[in-house]
């Protein structure tokens, strides 16, 4: 069985734990944590960060997007990744801005108000907050609400790694007790419900309560 080093909490653990229930891939997850010095993780992610990922076998490589790129060679049934081209490159675009630009912005705030408090006994930053959710984000949630017509999903309205990519991090902001306001972004706010909607991704979230309650 596949082995999945992290953490539940991180963004980009909770992409690569998703990828596998979609795809109904068992795995291990071996609780550890960015940094750490264990031999094994280690040796697989050398900048030690999360998550890593070791093989049936015992192939190992770290970052998200490399473990759903290599979940999607061995495991093709229901498909991550669009078969066009212009859609496959679409798909490659938003994950990358997901995990890039998006990702500083709204992973910032999910830091300041859970993460830090949690783990890092940081004591949240005020003034950055309200920078955060009076500036940074709207403009961040005004450019996803153009991109969203009336499909259900980004990519020719079928389920793919664009919208677990992005549907990562309003997991996060839920944790953060951030809510996108429907009247401001009523597209955005209405994809939001309906990823949050899904089983496997009710089922993490109740995965990630445990550890915050812990």
């Amino acid at each position: 069985m596949a082995i999945i080093y992290g953490v539940p909490v991180s963004a980009y653990v909770r992409k690569a734990m998703l990828a596998h229930a979609y795809k109904g891939v068992n795995y291990e997850l071996k609780l550890t944590s960015p940094g750490s010095d264990e031999p094994e993780f280690a040796k697989i992610s050398p900048m030690k960060k999360i998550p890593a990922y070791q093989t049936d076998d015992g192939f190992g490589f770290s970052d998200s997007s490399i473990i759903i790129a290599y979940l999607e060679k061995t495991s093709p049934n229901n498909k991550l990744y669009p078969d066009t081209p212009n859609a496959y490159a679409k798909a490659l675009w938003f994950e990358e801005y997901c995990d890039t630009k998006l990702s500083e912005i709204l992973s910032a705030l999910y830091y300041q108000r859970v993460i830090g408090p949690a783990f890092f006994n940081h004591e949240t930053d005020n003034n950055r907050v309200d920078e955060l959710i009076n500036n940074l984000i709207p403009e961040k949630l005004t450019y996803l609400e153009s991109q969203l017509n009336e499909n259900e999903w980004l990519i020719e309205n079928t389920f793919s790694v664009a919208d677990l990519s992005l549907g990562i991090h309003f997991m996060s902001l839920a944790h953060a007790n951030y809510s996108v306001d429907a009247n401001s972004w009523p597209k955005l706010a209405n994809y939001v419900e309906r990823f949050m909607d899904l089983d496997i991704v009710k089922q993490q979230m109740e995965t990630e309560k445990a550890v915050f309650a812990n």
